[in-house]
């Protein structure tokens, strides 16, 4: 009886594995992130031994199991990455005299990207720093272009409250870089 469950376990496995991943990949932008999503779900799967259940059954739950994993995944990483800005350290106001303009440019940049959940630093690095259309982010990534725009005006709040605790001067200086690069 156990050499069948470990048989059709590998079979499942194989056939559900890539198409996890790709499901996987519509929430998580990392791809070794999608794959640690993915095989953490089959172990809970054979722990819990969920590959007994018929297989309509089965594709159901898996499905269901990883965007949940997912969006949990998310969460997680998302109270990581998000810190209030009085109590993170400024990278620019600890060495900003000893970075050339355009390292300033860039840990300024750096600096209001972490402030972004993920999915929306995403979204805005595909528009701003690859040049990319709503349209042609919304096809790759599996959303609408609604959710595109909505998430942009997002990554445009969080960029201004960014700029607005620090310097007059180097608020000028981002915005007529950020300009330069963008022409």
């Amino acid at each position: 009886m156990e050499v069948e469950r470990k048989e059709l376990f590998k079979v499942r496995f194989s056939k559900y594995y890539p198409v996890l991943c790709h499901t996987a990949a519509g929430y998580v932008a990392d791809a070794d992130d999608c794959e640690d999503i993915v095989q953490d779900l089959f172990v809970s799967v054979w722990n819990h031994e969920k590959d007994r259940l018929p297989e309509e059954e089965f594709a159901s739950y898996v499905t269901a199991a990883v965007k949940n994993n997912c969006i949990s995944f998310l969460r997680k990483k998302q109270r990581l990455d998000i810190v209030s800005m009085d109590e993170r350290p400024m990278v620019l106001a600890d060495r900003a005299e000893e970075l050339e303009p355009e390292d300033r440019y860039g840990a300024m940049l750096q600096d209001m990207l972490l402030q972004m959940p993920p999915k929306c630093r995403e979204i805005f690095e595909m528009s701003k720093l690859r040049k990319m259309k709503y349209r042609d982010i919304a096809a790759t990534l599996g959303i609408s272009e609604k959710t595109v725009e909505n998430q942009m005006g997002k990554a445009l709040k969080i960029i201004r409250a960014c700029l607005m605790s620090r310097p007059i001067l180097i608020i000028l200086t981002a915005v007529s870089q950020y300009i330069a690069y963008s022409l």
